[in-house]
């Protein structure tokens, strides 16, 4: 857990205009010569700016960054944060670009052994396998029921379409994975740098202040104030 901020706030480092979607918790502790890492979002076309917006508040107002280097930090927390959530999101993604690949390996055997054609054209099997997958995909009644039907001359469903889009893309999904892994350990890492650049803080602050509490007084001194009051 990040210790709370007990540093009084500095005057606001943006003398004039303020960036509309730049956290009033990171404000005061930046420079207004670095005001550029926060003017940018790294968001793609297609992405929440709101939502961006609102990690970054929400992460600035738990760390409660003290000075421009933790304001920096604390920025890239943010953008590691967004990073991970979308190859989340493209991880998602790319299950879901696999159900039509799925789907037409998985009812193209069964295509192959209910077809009764003398002369088949080449690529015929897989020209309606793929019309039918795109049917299923596109919600078509009659082309759905036949997708299910042919699913269930194998023993399968639709779950098990899933599941094969899943295999089809395992590398990819491996990779995705190890993306989303990197992302969160740089994050953490940040994460610990803050807590370690203000333990030693504190350790500073109680050494120094202990060091001012043990100091002996100096007893002629003493005694010769007493004199002098006598």
């Amino acid at each position: 857990m990040i210790p709370q901020n007990t540093v009084s706030p500095m005057p606001s480092a943006f003398p004039g205009k303020v960036p509309t979607h730049v956290s009033q918790e990171l404000l005061p502790a930046l420079p207004a010569h670095l005001a550029f890492l926060f003017e940018e979002r790294p968001l793609l076309p297609g992405e929440s700016s709101d939502q961006y917006d609102a990690i970054l508040t929400s992460i600035a107002q738990e760390i409660k960054p003290r000075d421009a280097i933790e304001g920096i930090w604390t920025k890239n927390v943010v953008d590691l944060i967004w990073e991970a959530k979308r190859l989340r999101g493209w991880r998602q993604r790319i299950l879901m670009q696999a159900r039509l690949q799925a789907a037409e390996t998985l009812i193209k055997p069964v295509l192959e052994a209910r077809d009764t054609s003398v002369f088949r054209l080449d690529g015929d099997i897989e020209r309606k396998a793929r019309t039918m997958a795109l049917g299923w995909l596109n919600g078509c009644a009659s082309e759905t029921a036949t997708f299910e039907d042919l699913l269930h001359g194998r023993g399968l469903t639709t779950a098990d379409v899933i599941a094969k889009g899943f295999e089809l893309k395992l590398q990819e999904l491996e990779r995705v994975d190890r993306m989303v892994m990197n992302a969160e350990d740089r994050r953490d890492s940040l994460l610990r740098e803050i807590e370690r650049k203000r333990a030693s803080f504190g350790k500073g602050l109680r050494a120094a202040t202990e060091d001012i509490i043990d100091v002996e007084p100096n007893t002629s001194s003493s005694a010769s104030l007493a004199q002098q009051s006598a």
